[in-house]
Order: C-alpha cells, then sequence, then structure tokens
C-alpha cells in the first residue's frame, strides 16, 4: 500500500471535547510527527556510511563539567498524541501552502516576530494571517464533523 492510499484511509479526528482547542491540537500533532523516528531515513543513512554507534566523545574540560550551553529538551509525545496525529493532521488536508507554512513555522513556537520576517510583513500581520489559517483550519474541522 503506497503512503498517499495509507494517509487516505484516515478520517478527520472528532472535534475536540475535553477543554482542547483546534490550534492546540494542531500543533501538537506536528510536534508529534518531527519527534517520531524515521526507520526510512535511518536505514538509507546506513547505507550511505553515515550511520555512526559510537557515544559522542567529550573533547573539552567545560563540556565533562556541565559548562556548555543549556540544551532545551526535546518535545516528547505520549502514546495518545501519536494515536491522534494521523487525524488531528487530516484537518490539513487540501489547505494553501503559505497558510501551511505559518502553522508549520508555529509549531516550532517561534515568535511572530521571526514569522513576519520571515515573510517580509509585520508581527502584526504575521500574527494576523495566522489566526486566518488556525480559522480556515477549523472551518474544516467542523465541516467534515458534519459530514
Amino acid at each position: 500500500m503506497t503512503e498517499a492510499k495509507l494517509y487516505r484511509q484516515f478520517k478527520p479526528a472528532r472535534m475536540p471535547d475535553d477543554g482542547e482547542t483546534i490550534e492546540g491540537r494542531i500543533l501538537t500533532a506536528l510536534k508529534t510527527l518531527r519527534a517520531l523516528p524515521d526507520p526510512d531515513a535511518r536505514v538509507l543513512a546506513q547505507f550511505k556510511g553515515q550511520a555512526v554507534s559510537w557515544p559522542e566523545v567529550v573533547h573539552e574540560h567545560g563540556q565533562a563539567y556541565g559548562y556548555g550551553e543549556v540544551k532545551a529538551r526535546p518535545f516528547r509525545p505520549s502514546p495518545r498524541d501519536v494515536s491522534r496525529m494521523l487525524g488531528d493532521l487530516a484537518w490539513l488536508q487540501g489547505i494553501d501552502k503559505p497558510l501551511f507554512r505559518l502553522i508549520w513555522w508555529r509549531s516550532f513556537d517561534l515568535p511572530f516576530s521571526f514569522i513576519g520576517a520571515r515573510i517580509g510583513r509585520s508581527p502584526e500581520t504575521a500574527r494576523r494571517r495566522y489566526r486566518e489559517a488556525i480559522m480556515e483550519v477549523t472551518k474544516r474541522a467542523v465541516l467534515g464533523e458534519r459530514q
């Protein structure tokens, strides 16, 4: 079964009923998508000779005792997040690419000032367009629920 057929078999998720918002569910689904391992990429990396199984080596005294930069903990999806991911992503099906890009950037928790600079507009314009994108996804989710 091809990926396209596999993806089409998932119907859009049900509307959130436990105090969650559609925006929160979409952003969590995109974060979950990025956090899940990609077994095909790992296999391809092994065949290209890029797979390394050695642990990282400490090269400096400061690294050994934690004097380096603080790293943010990666997003760890819960089993509930993983099971709802495909249904929630189905709400994004058919959305325009510029709108999807705004939602994608916001899922990285980027500030609107950065997003506005990226699209060549003010932060307020970026925030307004992001809200329009979320309203479009919400409209699709509500209409999909009734069909």
